[in-house]
């Protein structure tokens, strides 16, 4: 299984904050929301770690380079959307982990479990990893683990990180939004959800990012 760390967008949710970094650049608590990402994904097992890079890449590009090794870079000089950046380096089963949140290491375990289930259940194409304890929903999840996308029934709440298996993206355009194949993944009974019980706080927009400073 590879993983791929999402870094390529424009962070326009961040207003000035991102004006002259990449949000994946900017700190929580002294650390880069990047290097949150990274470390979790160095501590799962793996092939390859891929990181993929558009606005301010050269920046980014740069402290990966000079912080990591054995990260491969996947710039992208158009930007292509979660399902382009997906499907361009796909070559074998992936884990997606997003920058917007924070990561917490008790989460990892989880991961783990989530591959294993993953593993066992080929009848799963996209399995996302998911929280039902907290209060902002943004996706409804079923009493047999299936996601319903599109749903205004909202349940439980996407934490930023979810499996696809490999070649599931083939006949979809190079450009496109992963929520146009959740979709159709969920129209054939194929998109799962995995109850997790750490929580990844969202720190996707200037108010959330600011309000989890310590």
């Amino acid at each position: 299984m590879n993983i791929l760390v999402l870094a390529a967008g424009y962070g326009n949710r961040m207003d000035d904050l991102t004006k002259n970094i990449p949000k994946p650049m900017l700190k929580i608590n002294q650390k880069m929301l990047i290097d949150y990402a990274i470390e979790i994904a160095q501590k799962i097992s793996h092939q390859r770690i891929f990181v993929n890079t558009h606005y301010q890449n050269q920046i980014l590009e740069s402290y990966i380079k000079e912080n990591y090794i054995d990260i491969f870079i996947s710039h992208e000089p158009n930007i292509l959307g979660t399902g382009g950046a997906i499907k361009k380096i796909q070559n074998d089963d992936l884990l997606i982990l997003n920058t917007d949140n924070l990561w917490q290491e008790t989460f990892i375990n989880e991961i783990n479990e989530a591959i294993n289930f993953f593993n066992q259940n080929i009848n799963i194409e996209n399995l996302l990893l998911v929280n039902s304890n907290g209060e902002k929903f943004d996706l409804e999840i079923n009493i047999e683990n299936l996601i319903n996308f599109p749903s205004d029934n909202y349940n439980t709440q996407f934490q930023g990180c979810h499996i696809i298996r490999n070649k599931t993206l083939t006949q979809y355009p190079d450009i496109f939004n992963i929520q146009d194949y959740w979709i159709n993944c969920s129209i054939e009974g194929k998109l799962y959800g995995y109850e997790t019980v750490s929580v990844n706080p969202h720190v996707g927009t200037k108010e959330l990012y600011l309000k989890n400073q310590y």
